[in-house]
């Protein structure tokens, strides 16, 4: 059994917030999307979006879980996802005046990595889970 306190960690939230907010982002899209173009004059197709979006967040939130656990499952291949990144420049941003250092989620270890993942997905089936009852 894995002990989330052990990776409650103030470096942990910011990427597991932009997480979240990423794939609510997308969800929210896909569900309108669906809405949209598939709807059939049912009232309640947003609803059924909104729905399968969670399930799909759960089973997520699950294959992470299991990776954390220590199951050899196959983890996202992040070649899929890459894009090029602008150029550094030199110049100030908020980050200059901040004590704490910024870690990006690739300096993360594997643990946290997947604990980010299942937070994530978890934050995402709360709130299409709400959405869905409303």
């Amino acid at each position: 059994m894995i002990n989330p306190r052990t990776y409650l960690k103030r470096r942990l939230i910011r990427p597991t917030a932009y997480m979240a907010l990423t794939r609510a982002a997308l969800g929210l899209t896909a569900a309108l999307l669906w809405d949209h173009f598939a709807s059939s004059g049912a009232a309640n197709t947003r609803q059924w979006a909104f729905i399968a979006l969670a399930a799909l967040f759960f089973a997520l939130a699950w294959l992470a879980y299991l990776r954390l656990d220590g199951a050899r499952l196959p983890a996202p291949d992040k070649r899929l996802f890459e894009w090029r990144r602008a150029p550094a420049r030199n110049y100030g941003d908020i980050a200059d005046y901040t004590d704490e250092e910024v870690r990006p989620f690739d300096d993360l270890e594997d643990d946290e990595r997947e604990f980010c993942r299942m937070a994530a997905n978890l934050a995402c089936v709360i709130l299409f889970g709400l959405a869905s009852m409303v």
